[in-house]
């Protein structure tokens, strides 16, 4: 049952983030699949959320269909650091919240940008290319904080019917 509803939540963010033009504030848009795995990263074991990570990004990959495996392996490898980060630190402090999310988006961008480079996609590391990146970073963390306490209950929900499911058979 949990990861049903993880399955929704990941189709939910995939259709908004590619469908609707949504929520763009001077110029920038969250990164809404990275932001779900930070948070899932938060909230779960380091490698459950590296499956999330993977399932998201893999879906993400086959949707936009330029390199496919790409944002699979950044999610992954996000949702493993972000996860044991903080699970060392205090998660419930808005801050550590914050930062990690801001942290684990800007590493997330340039991961795929160096990636995508390898691949043969050459990009400038001009001035813009970094405010786009620190533009996105800091409008995930604050998305992030608006969006956290209802995704923990909602995996408060999601972990209490799955044991309700487990027991009755």
């Amino acid at each position: 049952m949990k990861h049903v509803g993880y399955g929704l939540v990941v189709i939910l963010g995939l259709a908004l983030q590619t469908s609707w033009p949504g929520l763009v504030i001077v110029g920038f848009r969250p990164e809404l699949l990275l932001l779900l795995t930070l948070i899932f990263a938060m909230l779960e074991e380091p490698w459950g959320a590296a499956g999330f990570g993977f399932a998201s990004g893999l879906m993400k990959d086959l949707l936009v269909g330029k390199f496919i495996g790409l944002y699979a392996g950044t999610y992954l490898l996000m949702a493993i650091l972000v996860g044991f980060v903080t699970k060392r630190l205090y998660r419930e402090n808005f801050l550590v919240r914050f930062f990690a999310i801001v942290a684990g988006t800007v590493l997330g961008q340039v991961l795929y940008l160096l990636g995508a480079a390898s691949f043969g996609f050459s990009s400038p590391w001009s001035w813009i290319t970094w405010s786009s990146i620190l533009g996105t970073s800091l409008f995930n963390g604050l998305v992030g904080l608006l969006v956290y306490r209802p995704l923990v209950a909602m995996n408060k929900r999601l972990i209490y019917l799955d044991e309700l499911l487990k027991r009755t058979g």
